[in-house]
């Protein structure tokens, strides 16, 4: 713009009075020094652009009016072009300089024209519109940006949130694998240990003939039988984080008789109410405490202790106590094996973990853990139920 109208000027400026032609060429300096000045700048919104922009406008409008039938209202569209693309959302020192030079174009039309109404509206027209149409443009760019900006937090915060999230679920699983381990392995050590200890005191008895051979020779098929058994859970456990087939109150009977031959202990199962399907979740809850709770008891109460359980169904809950008394005779307990510790605690995080609840603690007799679970878990509030293994359990 700024060349075609310097050309039209240069070409029309010869046939014009010597103080116009110096005018007029005093006007082209200052718009062509303004716009290098603009240009070498790079776009910016600062106050030495804006006035520069509307010092060019102004020159545009001078030489409009020293030569009114050249191209010289260029400089002064392309002065308005400059400062809408300058313009910001809140920029209205800018909007004022367009409008100095919106007012300085119209000056220049009324002071040489002919009054030609038409003529003053077309150049308000194509004023308005080269600033506006660049002014939109430029806040289109900035939202654009703006957006960009924003959209960029956002994954970044994503992206953060989903390492918290992955971070999480891999402790729910890892402390649910512990869980696993510790229930199956313990259970099936304990019994071994137990089995151990009485075998060792049948050897270290004087008297070590037929029947004591006998004794032990049962405790070794006991001992072979816990090993099986333990192999077999091992394999179960597995097959449940693969999302096989769950244990249940279904084995509740077959546990308590085999951690009763084991132990030497003795057990009963007493069911209150209608039995019904419960989630796999909820039965695998209620085995692992039962066989916790019995694998306790031979660990603390010893040979000869009793242990009670019973399984209340109701209509929205279901409830299972162990409770365990010990031996009747003094002398009749066995030393308590060592270790343990975790067993509540992974009790008490799996039922958490269905919306429900553990206590445990001891009574006027013996030790008591009751469960409480709700007939529906509240999975969902667990990160547990998001992982690809626990989605499978509850398959």
């Amino acid at each position: 713009m700024l060349l075609v109208a310097g050309l039209s000027v240069i070409l029309a400026a010869p046939g014009h009075s010597r103080a116009v032609q110096d005018g007029a060429l005093a006007a082209l300096l200052v718009a062509a020094a303004g716009t290098v000045l603009v240009l070498v700048r790079q776009p910016r919104t600062g106050g030495p652009d804006l006035a520069a922009l509307v010092v060019v406008g102004l020159a545009g409008a001078a030489l409009a009016a020293l030569l009114p039938q050249t191209q010289a209202y260029l400089i002064s569209y392309l002065a308005l072009a400059g400062l809408g693309l300058r313009a910001t959302l809140r920029s209205w020192a800018t909007v004022g300089g367009a409008v100095v030079v919106f007012g300085a174009m119209n000056m220049a039309y009324v002071l040489v024209a002919d009054g030609s109404v038409t003529g003053l509206i077309t150049q308000d027209i194509g004023l308005v519109f080269i600033f506006a149409f660049v002014r939109a443009f430029r806040l289109a760019e900035e939202r654009a940006r703006a957006a960009q900006r924003q959209a960029e937090i956002l994954v970044a915060e994503l992206r953060s949130t989903q390492g918290a999230r992955a971070e999480a679920v891999a402790l729910a699983e890892r402390s649910r694998l512990a869980r696993e381990i510790h229930d199956v392995l313990a259970h099936a050590l304990s019994g071994l240990i137990l089995t151990l200890d009485t075998m060792e005191l049948l050897g270290r008895q004087p008297d070590t003939g037929e029947a004591t051979v006998q004794r032990m020779l049962e405790q070794v098929v006991r001992a072979q039988r816990i090993a099986r058994d333990g192999l077999d859970d091992t394999r179960r456990a597995i097959a449940a984080l693969r999302g096989d087939a769950l244990p249940g109150p279904a084995l509740l009977d077959r546990l308590i008789s085999d951690t009763a031959a084991a132990a030497g202990i003795s057990g009963r199962l007493t069911v209150c109410g209608t039995e019904r399907a419960l989630p796999p979740e909820v039965r695998l809850a209620l085995y692992r405490t039962a066989q916790e709770a019995l694998t306790n008891t031979a660990r603390h109460a010893g040979r000869g202790a009793a242990a009670e359980v019973w399984l209340n169904y109701s209509d929205d809950a279901i409830e299972l106590v162990i409770e365990d008394q010990p031996p009747a005779e003094a002398g009749a307990k066995t030393v308590g094996l060592c270790g343990g510790g975790y067993g509540l605690t992974g009790m008490r995080e799996r039922a958490e973990l269905l919306g429900g609840s553990l206590t445990a603690g001891p009574t006027d007799t013996g030790f008591a853990v009751r469960l409480e679970l709700p007939a529906e878990p509240a999975l969902q509030r667990s990160a547990l139920a998001e992982t690809p293994t626990a989605s499978a359990d509850g398959s």
